[in-house]
């Protein structure tokens, strides 16, 4: 069974989730603010906030550069 997203991102995690705008991919830097099960709270690099519940919609910061999955 897969690992929760609370499990592998913890509060202060820079991340980068994903939104598909005009049939492309971008993936936006933010910053994981908090937990609220099934899915976690993060602040992008505007200052909205989103709450991610897929985990093929969230990655590490680190993984940038990887678009063509």
């Amino acid at each position: 069974m897969p690992m929760r997203l609370s499990e592998t991102y913890r509060a202060g995690d820079r991340v980068e989730v994903v939104f598909d705008t005009g049939g492309s991919q971008q993936w936006l830097a933010g910053q994981v603010i908090g937990s609220q099960p099934p899915g976690l709270w993060v602040r992008l690099s505007d200052g909205s906030m989103w709450f991610v519940t897929n985990t093929r919609r969230i990655r590490p910061a680190s993984s940038a550069g990887t678009e063509s999955e």
